[in-house]
This record gives C-alpha cells, sequence and structure tokens, in this order.
C-alpha cells in the first residue's frame, strides 16, 4: 500500500492553506483540510479551498519527484472525450 512521506505531506498542507478563500471555516477549522487518510494524504476542504488551484500547485510540486509522478499520473494525463 502506498502512504506518502511525512515531508510530502506537510507540503500538502501547506499547499492547502496557501489556497484558501475563506479567513474563518468551521468546516476545516481553518486549516484548510479536513483530515487525513490512511495512505497519508489529506482531504481538501472544498467550502473554503480553491481546489482546483491547490491540485495545480500539487501537480507542480510532483512533477520532479518520480515516485509521486508515477502515483499520480492520472494528474498528468489529458481528458479524453
Amino acid at each position: 500500500m502506498f502512504r506518502l512521506d511525512d515531508k510530502h505531506l506537510e507540503m500538502a498542507k501547506e499547499i492547502a492553506a496557501d489556497n484558501r478563500k475563506k479567513k474563518s471555516c468551521g468546516n476545516c477549522y481553518d486549516r484548510g483540510y479536513i483530515g487525513t487518510t490512511p495512505d497519508n494524504t489529506i482531504l481538501l476542504c472544498h467550502k473554503c479551498v480553491d481546489v482546483p488551484k491547490a491540485l495545480e500547485a500539487w501537480k507542480d510540486y510532483i512533477k520532479n519527484i518520480p515516485a509521486l509522478k508515477e502515483y499520480y499520473h492520472e494528474l498528468f494525463e489529458e481528458d479524453k472525450e
């Protein structure tokens, strides 16, 4: 089972916090994420985080890390109609 390293988890939390669009949120308690999953990833708060911007920032972060780029390869695939 894949488990995200703690250093990458901290970066994900930072990205979530940087992309918040509201000052106060009772859903995530102003963190930008609701919690973590068993694979050590975060659940973004859809109420106060600009999710598309956060995902773009995450893609920029992982594109130079081969192990993460391989695991999250679906983020880099073009949508096919």
